[in-house]
């Protein structure tokens, strides 16, 4: 079992600096100041941004009022979840780490469209900006490893029979991440932690504004208003068809660049516990990129498949990110610190079943 779960702690440093993470924002800011590039408030986001609530309005419309065979609202339900996941890609993503625009507002602005797929901001900013990105990859501090039980994403957890099946029934269990993130978004407001593990700060009247309007939102949308259209029943398979859409999506594209054989799970040592690692080497090695060199993904996914470039710089607009890659990549070399990236999404989702399929076998 993980150190972290046998003895639970809220914050662990990283022990060493090495002048990687310096080096590596010099010359990136270098990049950035020499091409006159703004870090945020990239036109070419605001347009995008466009684009995908376009995507996500005129799909709903189309199901709305339609008035289309059932067969063809199946197919729209799918495209209706890729167009959530999109906006949780590309506007939320952004924005909650304060990468969307470089004025707090317009990035609180569409932050709140997290609301739009169900989940809170307020529990998304602390489980993933702070958990996820500061402690990647170390079991009982990366939220983002724990699945209830249901999958083995670590080799510090411990293992059980079921798990040897993971990479076959991981499909069902991504399908859930959805309702995964609405139950604990419930937990996380009743009881103030979503596990025995991850405690969460104390909601304000704002936050407890946006969490019930978020909420009231997302219900109209997807069973409210579609009731007066639909019977009960269809209302409530179209819901869940979206909302599984939505799962499988977005696991496919975050999962993929952490729960990787090249990846490195890292446990702290010493008293007091720490990592004897530098914290933005650490980001390196416990990440991994994927199809780098396809467009359509690139676009679609907000950047996520340069999930290293992402997790040292997730203040800059992820459509920088193709054109920072290089730079990392020297860097990396320089220092002697392993850079893993996958040629294809293809390749990459392979990758991911098979370290799966590792983990779920008993070891020891």
């Amino acid at each position: 079992m993980s150190v972290l779960k046998q003895t639970p702690v809220k914050a662990l440093p990283f022990s060493q600096q090495l002048g990687f993470r310096k080096t590596l924002n010099q010359r990136i800011d270098d990049y950035l100041k020499q091409h006159k590039l703004s870090p945020r408030d990239v036109p070419a986001m605001y347009v995008k941004t466009g684009l995908i609530l376009l995507w996500w309005l005129s799909t709903y419309l189309i199901i709305i009022l339609g008035g289309l065979p059932m067969w063809a609202n199946v197919v729209l339900c799918i495209v209706l979840g890729w167009a959530y996941a999109g906006v949780g890609f590309c506007i939320m993503h952004d924005a909650i780490h304060g990468g969307y625009s470089s004025h707090p507002f317009i990035n609180k602005l569409f932050g709140l469209t997290m609301e739009m797929l169900g989940s809170s901001s307020f529990v998304w900013r602390q489980k993933h900006n702070v958990w996820h990105h500061t402690y990647t990859n170390i079991s009982g501090l990366d939220e983002d490893l724990e699945t209830n039980g249901l999958l083995r994403m670590t080799p510090h957890e411990p293992w059980r029979p079921m798990f040897r099946f993971q990479h076959l029934y991981v499909p069902f269990v991504y399908s859930l991440t959805a309702f995964s993130f609405f139950i604990r978004d419930f937990r996380v407001y009743f009881t103030g932690k979503s596990d025995d593990h991850h405690s969460y700060p104390k909601m304000n009247l704002k936050d407890k504004i946006s969490f019930w309007g978020g909420k009231l939102f997302f219900v109209a949308v997807l069973l409210v208003i579609p009731m007066f259209v639909y019977t009960w029943w269809q209302t409530i398979l179209g819901m869940m068809l979206v909302l599984m859409t939505v799962g499988v999506t977005l696991a496919a594209i975050f999962q993929l660049a952490h729960v990787m054989l090249p990846a490195t799970f890292p446990e702290p040592t010493g008293d007091p516990l720490h990592i004897e690692n530098e914290w933005a080497i650490h980001q390196v090695e416990t990440t991994v990129n994927f199809a780098p060199k396809n467009r359509l993904l690139n676009w679609y996914a907000g950047g996520l498949n340069f999930q290293i470039e992402h997790h040292l710089f997730p203040h800059i607009c992820h459509v920088h990110y193709p054109k920072l890659a290089p730079i990392v990549q020297q860097v990396c070399a320089e220092y002697g610190v392993k850079y893993h990236s996958y040629p294809s999404y293809r390749s990459a989702l392979i990758g991911h079943l098979r370290s799966l399929k590792h983990l779920g076998q008993k070891s020891g």
